[in-house]
């Protein structure tokens, strides 16, 4: 997640630079042209003295008047780029928040499920083991330090195969876009202990951070709310079986998807020209038979 600080970068000040000064001259061509159509039958002296004002005055006015607008502008940009960032991002870990994280997801269902041969992908649903404690016997800012430091990890094994949020207080979802059983076993255990083997310190007092996981495996078509459904079911094993451990579940293609309407369309096809075949054949008898 970028910093929400808000400050302009060079492309931003070169941008101010370039309009500030195609503005102000602009302005200046444009006040000498008029001043000179109107102002060239009056002799050369007069026309001289105008001329003169109509560069200077667009000049003196426009380079402040021009750089104050466009900084307002990138100034405004730059709020609204923040804004987005902070509607999508949890502040504290810099991970997708609930509801960016199940658009983001949704999103790539979405185009997925139209897709004649789409990947296997994975969502992984986490859960700080005995994350209540940390903050009891340690403080609020060591449950914060833990929550930072899991979704380091997370997004550490991720990186770019897939997306990283904070579904809610100390719960963490992760979605692989393509993967198979064996890579996202892997990465799940990976994560387990890179979080488990990462110590934090807080007013000289260690502690230990857990994280159960819950893993659904699947294909396409699908949809988003089943798949939830079933990496929190396994999440919920995997806290019944001891904590700090994965379970997985793989899923196969959901019925009555786009692909099961379209092989039912193709049966249907089929049968029909069958009985077309087959009804012009009888038909073709008859008449012979009637010669």
């Amino acid at each position: 997640m970028k910093s929400l600080e808000p400050r302009l970068d060079r492309r931003a000040v070169i941008w101010i630079v370039n309009r500030t000064l195609g503005g102000t001259v602009g302005c200046t061509a444009f006040a000498m042209l008029i001043t000179y159509y109107f102002t060239a039958r009056f002799g050369a002296e007069v026309m001289e003295t105008t001329l003169s004002l109509a560069f200077y005055i667009p000049v003196l006015l426009g380079v402040p008047l021009f750089a104050v607008i466009c900084l307002k502008m990138q100034q405004l940009a730059m709020a609204n780029r923040l804004l987005v960032q902070a509607s999508r991002y949890d502040g504290m870990t810099g991970c997708l928040n609930r509801g960016a994280f199940a658009a983001d997801v949704i999103d790539f269902f979405a185009k997925q499920n139209l897709t004649a041969l789409p990947p296997t992908s994975a969502l992984l649903i986490l859960d700080a083991d005995h994350f209540k404690k940390i903050n009891d016997c340690h403080g609020h800012l060591a449950g914060d330090a833990a929550l930072v430091a899991i979704a380091a990890v997370l997004r550490g094994a991720v990186g770019e195969a897939g997306v990283v949020g904070r579904l809610g207080g100390e719960e963490f979802g992760v979605f692989v876009r393509s993967t198979d059983a064996a890579a996202i076993g892997a990465l799940a255990e990976r994560i387990r202990l890179d979080v488990a083997e990462g110590r934090g310190r807080e007013g000289g007092c260690a502690y230990a951070v857990t994280v159960s996981i819950g893993t659904a495996l699947f294909t396409y078509p699908a949809v988003y709310e089943d798949i939830f459904k079933i990496a929190d079911d396994q999440l919920y094993l995997a806290k019944r079986a001891g904590r700090d451990c994965v379970r997985m579940m793989e899923h196969p293609c959901m019925p009555g998807g786009i692909r099961a309407m379209a092989e039912q369309l193709r049966s249907g096809f089929a049968a029909f020209d069958a009985r077309t075949v087959d009804a012009g054949a009888d038909g073709q008898a008859s008449r012979l038979a009637g010669r």
